[in-house]
C-alpha cells in the first residue's frame, strides 16, 4: 500500500461513514459552496477587480483575445513599455489550453469564471491526493476543502495565471508521485498535468512544486528497498517530457529572461513575511491594518493580503506532527517548517544565509512566497490526522482526547497572549480591537472544531455521522472564509467596456500606435497603487482613466511603460533615467512620443506636449557612446532627438552617415508584428524607431536584410541608402517556432502512446 495507515473498515467503524464522501458528493460540495462564495461572478453579475486582476490579468487577457480574434500569435506587445515581448512573459496564458475558456466566452464573465474553475479544480485535485496518502475519503473531503478555502488561494484570485498554476499542483504531485512508481499510463498524465502547469505560467509555484516532487522522490527512494534508480529515471523522463510539451513557451521566456532585469545582479528580499507573521496562522488580523476598500494586509509586505488556513487545521496538522509515527509525515513537517522560516526573508537567518550559498535564491524575489508549500502541506498534514482518528481502536481514543484537548488549550493560550500583546505593543496603523475580536472570534471556531472531530466518534446513526462530517467540514469552510472581508471582491462588469477611458478622456489628438504615447509623471506612478477609493467601480474607473499599469490594453492606447514582472534591461534603464526627477527630460520625452502626460497631482487629468516627436524619424547625426555616457545624454536638457541619435561604439564599423540629412519619412503600416515605411533621403541617413531594441526585430530595405542598430541606448536604428526606399521591420521569435516543433513532436509521442495503451 501507498497510503500512509492502515484503517479499521469493519462494521460500525468510524471509517464508515467516512467513506460516504466520495469524489460525486465532494465535488458537489465544494461547487455549492464555492457558489455561495461568489455566485455574482459565476452568474455574470459581477466580477473580479482587486488589485492586480483589473491593471494586469484582465488587460493581458484582454490583448490575449484581442490577438486570437484577430489571427495572430501575441508575440510582441507595441502598447507597453514601448514594446516588449508578449508571449514570451510566461504569466499571460497565451499557450495555455483553457485559456479558450476566456477566448471564446465574454471576457468581463468568462475570466472571472476562469479563475473560479481552477479553484475548483484544486480542491478535487487535493481531494485525490489526500485520499490517496490517507485512504480517508471524510479526511480527504477536508484537505480538498480547505486547500481551495485559504486565505491564499482565495486571495490568488486576483492572478489568473497563478491560480490556474496552483490549481493544477496537486494533480501534479499526485500523477508524478504515481508515474515514478507504476510508470505506464501514469507517467503520460504525470507529464499531462505538468505540462498544464507548466504553461500556466507562474514560476514560483511552478518551482515550489518541482523541489516539493524532488523531495518526496528522495525521501521514497531512501525508504525503497530495490527499483530506486527506476523511480529517478521515471522523474527524469517526465520533467523533460514536461519541458518538451512546453518548449514553446519555455525557449522565448529564458530567451527573454537572458536579456531582462533578471540578471546576475538581481536578487529579490522585499516583502517578507513579518518577523511576527506566524501569528497571523492563529490571529489573521493580528497586527494587520485596514485598506480603503475594506480588506486588511500586513504591513511592508504586499504580495498576499492573507496567507491563514485556518486555526483548526493548523491545529490538525500540529497533532500530525507530533502523533503519528511515518517518515513521510515528519518530512512534509519539516518541509512546512522551511518554507516558513524562508518567508522570513532577513527577519529569519536562514534566508540570508541561504542565499549567499544559492544566489539564484533571489529568482523567488519575494520570500513571501515560500508560504505556497505550507498551504499545500499544511491540509495533507491534517487529512493525515483526521485518518489517524478513524483507524484509532476504542481502548486508545481517551488518550487521544487528552492530546486533543491539551493542544487545544495551548494554542487558546497562544491565541490570548497575542491579543495581549496587541493591546501592550501596538502597531501604527493597526487596531488592537480588531486583533482581538478576531482572535476571540478564531478561539471559537478552533473549540468548535476540535470539539466536533472528538464528538464525532461518539455518533454512531448513519444519517446523523453523514450530518456530523458535514458540519465539521463547514466549519473548517467558515473559518477561512471569514477571518476577515471577503477576498477579491467584484465589481460590475461594465467597469471593463472596451474604450471606456479613451472616449471618457477624450484625448486630443488620441495617442495611436505608430504615432504617439501617453505618460504618467513618477508622483502619479508612486501613489496610484495607495489611491483611497472606498467604491469597486470608481476604484476601477479611476486607474482606467489615469491608464494606470496594464489598464491603457483596454483603450488601445499606446503608454511608455506598463506592469509587467520581466521587461528589457535598457529599456528599464531609460525609463529609470525618465522617472529621476519631478518632471521627464524634455528631451527624452520627446523621443519617446509622449504626447499627453498627467497634470501635476492629477492622475487622471492630462497635459498635451506639442513638442512630442511621432515614433517614426530620420536624419540624425550618429554619436557614438558608451552605455553609461548614453544615459548621461538622454537625461540632459540639451539633448536633442530631431538632430542627433547615440550609437555604441561597436556599431561605428557599420555606419558610414556622418551627418545629419534631411530624410522624409512616412509610416505605412505599425502593426505589432510588422512594420513598412517609406524613407527619401537625399543621401544615405539613419531611420530611429523609438520601439524597444530587441534581437528578435528583422529589418530589410527593399527585401534586402540590414542590420538592425540598437538607439538611444534601448531603441531601434537603421541605416538607408540614398533614395526613396522601402523598408520593413517584422518580428520573427525563431525560437518559439523550434520550440513549437519541439512541443508537437512531444505531443505526438504523448498522443501515440496514449492510443496505444487503450488499444493494450
Amino acid at each position: 500500500s501507498h497510503c500512509m495507515f492502515w484503517n479499521q473498515t469493519g462494521p460500525g467503524s468510524p471509517q464508515d461513514a467516512d467513506n460516504w464522501f466520495t469524489p460525486g458528493r465532494f465535488a458537489a460540495l465544494l461547487a455549492v459552496l464555492t457558489c455561495a462564495a461568489y455566485p455574482e461572478v459565476i452568474t455574470g453579475w459581477g466580477t473580479f477587480f482587486h488589485r492586480d486582476f483589473a491593471v494586469f490579468g484582465y488587460p493581458l487577457a484582454y490583448y490575449h483575445r484581442e490577438s486570437f480574434w484577430r489571427g495572430e500569435i501575441p508575440l510582441w506587445n507595441p502598447l507597453n513599455d514601448c514594446g516588449l515581448p508578449f508571449l514570451a512573459q510566461w504569466n499571460t496564458l497565451a499557450l495555455y489550453p483553457l485559456s479558450l475558456i476566456y477566448l471564446l466566452l465574454p471576457l468581463s464573465w468568462s475570466l472571472g469564471l476562469f479563475c473560479l474553475a481552477h479553484f475548483f479544480g484544486a480542491g478535487m485535485g487535493m481531494y485525490f491526493l489526500a485520499h490517496r496518502w490517507t485512504d480517508n475519503r471524510f479526511a480527504a473531503a477536508a484537505a480538498g476543502l480547505v486547500f481551495s478555502f485559504n486565505a491564499l488561494m482565495l486571495n490568488s484570485l486576483m492572478w489568473p495565471n497563478n491560480i490556474a498554476a496552483l490549481g493544477w499542483l496537486p494533480w501534479v504531485v499526485l500523477a508524478a508521485e504515481r508515474a515514478w512508481r507504476e510508470g505506464g499510463r501514469w507517467l503520460l498524465l504525470a507529464v499531462l498535468a505538468g505540462a498544464m502547469q507548466m504553461l500556466a505560467g507562474a514560476p514560483e509555484v511552478i518551482l515550489l512544486t518541482w523541489a516539493l516532487l524532488a523531495t518526496l522522490l528522495v525521501g521514497q527512494m531512501a525508504l525503497a528497498a530495490r527499483g530506486r534508480w527506476r523511480m529517478a529515471g521515471r522523474f527524469l523522463l517526465t520533467g523533460l517530457w514536461v519541458g518538451g510539451l512546453a518548449a514553446a513557451q519555455l525557449l522565448p521566456f529564458l530567451d527573454l529572461l537572458v536579456h531582462s532585469q533578471r540578471d546576475k545582479a538581481f536578487v529579490g528580499s522585499m516583502w517578507s513575511m513579518p518577523a511576527w507573521g506566524w501569528a497571523n496562522f492563529l490571529v489573521p488580523l493580528y497586527r494587520n491594518y485596514l485598506t480603503p476598500l475594506g480588506s486588511y494586509a500586513q504591513p511592508d509586505q504586499y504580495w498576499i493580503a492573507s496567507y491563514y488556513l485556518g486555526v483548526g487545521v493548523v491545529a490538525l496538522a500540529l497533532l500530525a506532527v507530533g502523533l503519528v509515527r511515518r517518515r513521510l509525515v515528519w518530512l512534509l513537517g519539516a518541509l512546512t517548517a522551511l518554507c516558513l522560516i524562508l518567508a522570513l526573508g532577513p527577519h529569519g537567518l536562514v534566508y540570508s544565509a541561504l542565499r549567499k550559498v544559492l544566489p539564484g535564491l533571489g529568482f523567488m524575489r519575494y520570500p513571501i512566497k515560500f508560504v505556497i508549500l505550507p498551504t499545500v502541506l499544511v491540509p495533507l498534514l491534517a487529512a493525515t490526522y483526521l485518518a489517524r482518528c478513524a483507524a484509532l481502536r476504542p481502548v486508545d481514543w481517551s488518550r487521544e482526547r487528552r492530546r486533543i484537548a491539551g493542544l487545544g488549550i495551548a494554542l487558546l493560550v497562544l491565541i490570548g497572549l497575542l491579543i495581549w500583546s496587541a493591546f501592550q505593543f501596538p502597531l501604527p496603523g493597526a487596531s488592537a480591537g480588531v486583533a482581538a475580536q478576531s482572535g476571540v472570534i478564531r478561539a471559537g471556531f478552533l473549540i468548535a472544531i476540535l470539539g466536533g472531530i472528538v464528538a464525532l466518534r461518539q455518533v454512531r446513526r448513519r444519517p446523523l455521522e453523514n450530518l456530523a462530517r458535514l458540519a465539521v467540514l463547514l466549519l473548517l469552510w467558515l473559518d477561512a472564509l471569514t477571518a476577515g472581508p471577503r477576498p477579491n471582491p467584484s465589481a460590475p462588469r461594465w467597469v471593463y467596456d472596451p474604450d471606456l477611458a479613451r472616449e471618457a478622456l477624450r484625448l486630443d489628438p488620441p495617442p495611436r500606435v505608430g504615432e504617439s504615447r501617453t505618460m504618467l509623471n513618477a508622483d502619479a506612478e508612486n501613489s496610484l497603487p495607495i489611491i483611497p477609493m472606498t467604491n469597486a467601480a470608481n476604484q476601477v474607473l479611476y486607474t482606467r482613466l489615469s491608464l494606470y499599469g496594464n489598464a491603457n490594453l483596454l483603450d488601445h492606447i499606446p503608454k511608455v511603460v506598463g506592469m509587467y514582472s520581466i521587461f528589457l534591461r535598457e529599456s528599464g534603464e531609460v525609463f529609470a533615467t525618465l522617472w529621476d526627477s519631478a518632471q521627464p527630460p524634455s528631451g527624452l520625452a520627446d523621443f519617446l512620443a509622449v504626447s499627453h502626460i498627467n497634470k501635476p497631482g492629477k492622475a487622471t487629468e492630462w497635459d498635451y506636449r506639442p513638442t512630442h516627436l511621432p515614433w517614426v524619424t530620420a536624419g540624425q547625426q550618429p554619436i557614438f557612446a558608451d552605455a553609461a555616457g548614453t544615459l548621461l545624454a538622454l537625461a540632459a536638457p540639451g539633448f536633442d532627438p530631431r538632430r542627433t541619435v547615440f550609437l555604441p561604439p561597436a556599431a561605428r564599423a557599420l555606419v558610414t552617415v556622418s551627418n545629419a540629412s534631411p530624410a522624409k519619412v512616412s509610416v505605412q503600416q505599425f502593426s505589432p508584428h510588422k512594420v513598412r515605411l517609406e524613407v527619401d533621403a537625399p543621401e544615405a541617413a539613419l531611420v530611429v524607431i523609438a520601439q524597444s531594441f530587441y534581437h528578435n526585430w528583422r529589418a530589410r530595405v527593399d527585401d534586402q536584410p540590414v542590420g538592425l542598430l540598437r538607439a538611444n541606448h534601448a531603441f531601434q536604428a537603421l541605416q538607408i541608402p540614398a533614395g526613396r526606399h522601402q523598408v520593413t521591420l517584422v518580428y520573427e521569435d525563431r525560437l518559439f517556432y523550434y520550440g513549437a516543433l519541439a512541443s508537437l513532436l512531444s505531443a505526438a509521442i504523448w498522443g501515440a502512446l496514449w492510443l496505444r495503451g487503450r488499444k493494450q
